[in-house]
């Protein structure tokens, strides 16, 4: 019989065993799966065959009234037998009982299979977005546009608080923000955009800003993210050039920025240099 329940630690090494090889590079579940459990705001659940973990999936609250589900994995063994759809039942049911109003969670836009799965579990797709990505640890191609140094004036600098509310309104009237519902990635997972999100970045030097617009910047394991974009169709490009100096000269690896698809924005990055994939944002009401 098959029984969804919370993960528990001993669980760690069934997991691992199902989750090595998922995707061409590897997996990551099973390296954060005991930080996953002690997290206060999150439930990681498995589904069971005699009490043995055959798939599993992780729901986060992202705000009192947002939640995220991620990390569906389910053992080859056992596909096409409904075990993610109960899993994210389960953890619907979890994320409502904590007050969580909607719930989402992002799918490849090439993975139909997924697509359908989580449009018969009751979600709709609500917006698309790209994930970029430009190494910096090779030479710029030539036939790109996309060099690596600005001139002086066109060089990203550590914003001020001055810089928040001219960079809050700039993003907040802009089509990024209306392609993107007003989403904010915090890594792979999003909730909607506050204010005081940008105060908080300006707080610890993560807003840069330049005459071609702002950017948020963070650290992602030696590669510089870029979660958060103000600009317009006119500067784009001149902000994606400026970003890539920023990066650039902070000797970062590579720059990943999480965008909303707005093809003026998407284009930029294209000439850029930075290789693109679609992702696609998919939500549930709860309430």
């Amino acid at each position: 019989m098959t029984e969804i329940r919370p993960a528990r630690p001993e669980d760690h090494e069934v997991i691992r065993a199902f989750t090595t090889d998922t995707f061409s590079w590897g997996d990551y579940v099973a390296d954060v799966f005991t930080e996953w459990l002690r997290d206060p705001d999150a439930e990681v659940a498995v589904a069971t065959v005699d009490d043995r973990p055959v798939a599993i999936a992780r729901g986060v609250l992202m705000s009192p009234t947002e939640g995220w589900m991620h990390g569906a994995r389910v053992h080859p063994d056992h596909r096409r037998r409904g075990l993610a759809t109960m899993l994210n039942d389960h953890l619907c049911a979890w994320a409502a009982s904590r007050g969580a109003l909607i719930v989402r969670l992002m799918i490849e836009a090439w993975n139909e299979a997924a697509q359908r799965q989580v449009a018969a579990a009751g979600y709709r797709m609500v917006c698309e977005w790209t994930n970029a990505f430009r190494n910096l640890g090779t030479e710029p191609d030539p036939h790109t546009n996309g060099g690596r140094r600005v001139p002086g004036d066109e060089q990203l600098a550590v914003g001020t608080p001055a810089e928040i509310e001219p960079a809050w309104v700039t993003w907040s009237t802009s089509e990024l923000a209306r392609a993107g519902r007003g989403l904010y990635p915090r890594g792979w997972l999003m909730r909607r955009m506050h204010r005081r999100d940008l105060d908080e970045a300006t707080a610890s030097g993560g807003l840069l800003h330049g005459p071609s617009g702002w950017i948020l910047a963070e650290d992602e394991d030696g590669d510089m993210f870029v979660p958060f974009v103000a600009t317009t169709d006119d500067d784009a490009y001149r902000l994606v050039k400026a970003t890539v100096d920023r990066a650039d000269r902070r000797t970062f690896a590579g720059v990943r920025v999480l965008v909303p698809s707005v093809p003026w924005m998407v284009d930029a990055l294209h000439r850029g240099g930075f290789e693109l994939s679609g992702e696609q944002i998919w939500a549930k009401t709860l309430a």
